[in-house]
């Protein structure tokens, strides 16, 4: 039943949320200071056009205004003025905690448990959060075929799994006010949105917010961060006051017309993770920065430089130890997933091409050993240690280059 008062009080709320008194409301309308406080005070009710003009005033619904106990407006116990829950329970991560530095693939896992959409439930019909989702968007991304590398912008196959699309807002296009309300008008509208910033800092997942827009609350990703990537809990959120003033963007969602079949998802994924890991060519002044094939042979020229020059450690296995060994562990996950997922993939071919990164993987656990305690050998041994990362690599090289022959051939009989 439609509450005259309470529609009043939202209405109160609204202004002064946005920073107007009445007089400024009223002259916003072009109505009388009176005609605001009577609806306030639930005593009249503003016209149909009125309404339409408070909804564009106030960054919301018209609904917003007119039934406040429709929204999805939650317990609010920590001063903020609105926060937007998960559609359903996320149980707790159950996967390893290492690795899981990739940033984006953590909030493209986020955003499915936050809209539902993860069918695997526990005993307590939570859903299911463990390391799937994010092996698919690693690959889905791209990110987990190459070495500190990724495309320029999110590819859209990642949202259209999910019946999403997204867009990015640069803070550059906006005034400060502008670039707040349009975080605001998304959480309200029952969205999260996603904060990029431009410098190495948190990617904010953000369900909430207070004091009008200047501190947010929700999740924060960090490339590198295996701990934080892997925490996806929704009863845990951080605060994040401020996040406005960075150099940052701004991606908002929307609903897409229809869901991409993964299949489709997982071919596209497949194919131009083929092109990637195939790739010979070196490109930009950081020989560890790219992609492919290249990479090996870029990381054993550094390694006998290094040796060249009596090195006093092993300079070139930090970080890039560590993303080797999470990527080609990825890219054989993802593997496995094609075999499960795209029906005519030769299985084959894939298990033969999963077998071989097995052994990869195995050498690459060895470099991350190695990597690890670099700063304890003795430096009698560090030419023999790169020699022998050296010949670990020579070997994964081969056992790449075999692995992508079977893939390939399996990926053609595909389109058969």
């Amino acid at each position: 039943m439609f509450d005259v008062k309470k529609m009043g009080e939202q209405i109160a709320y609204l202004r002064i949320r946005n920073d107007y008194t009445q007089e400024q409301l009223a002259e916003k309308l072009s109505v009388s200071p009176q005609a605001v406080s009577k609806w306030e005070n639930g005593k009249s009710v503003p016209e149909v056009p009125l309404l339409c003009e408070l909804s564009k005033l106030f960054n919301c619904s018209v609904d917003r205004i007119l039934d406040p106990s429709s929204c999805v407006l939650h317990n609010i116990d920590f001063d903020y003025e609105f926060l937007v829950k998960p559609r359903l329970p996320v149980a707790d991560y159950s996967g390893p905690e290492w690795p899981k530095s990739i940033s984006s693939a953590s909030f493209l896992t986020a955003l499915k448990l936050f809209f539902g959409l993860e069918q695997r439930r526990d005993s307590r019909n939570r859903q299911i959060n463990d390391d799937e989702e994010y092996i698919l968007q690693s690959a889905i991304t791209n990110i987990c075929f190459g070495y500190s590398y990724g495309p320029d912008e999110l590819i859209h196959d990642s949202f259209f799994i999910y019946g999403l699309d997204y867009e990015m807002h640069a803070k550059a296009d906006y005034s400060e006010e502008e670039f707040i309300s349009l975080a605001c008008r998304q959480i309200e509208h029952g969205y999260p949105v996603i904060i990029i910033p431009k410098e190495y800092t948190d990617t904010i997942f953000a369900v909430g917010f207070s004091d009008h827009g200047r501190t947010l609350k929700g999740l924060g990703f960090l490339e590198g961060d295996d701990q934080k990537n892997a925490r996806m809990n929704f009863d845990q959120l951080d605060q994040y006051a401020g996040w406005y003033k960075m150099d940052c963007d701004i991606m908002t969602l929307k609903l897409f017309h229809e869901k991409m079949p993964l299949a489709k998802a997982c071919v596209n994924a497949l194919l131009r993770g083929i092109t990637l890991l195939t790739n010979n060519s070196h490109y930009g002044e950081d020989k560890m920065q790219g992609y492919g094939m290249v990479i090996y042979r870029n990381w054993c020229d550094l390694l006998r430089e290094e040796n060249q020059r009596n090195a006093e450690q092993i300079e070139c296995v930090f970080p890039h130890a560590f993303i080797h060994f999470e990527n080609k562990l990825r890219t054989k996950q993802f593997f496995e997933l094609c075999v499960k997922i795209i029906p005519r993939i030769d299985k084959e071919l894939m298990t033969l091409a999963i077998n071989q990164y097995n052994d990869i993987i195995t050498s690459a656990t060895e470099i991350a050993t190695i990597a690890h305690l670099r700063d304890s050998y003795p430096k009698d041994s560090l030419q023999e240690k790169r020699n022998h990362i050296i010949e670990l690599l020579r070997r994964s090289l081969e056992q790449e280059e075999l692995a992508l022959s079977y893939i390939q051939k399996a990926a053609a009989n595909i389109w058969k």
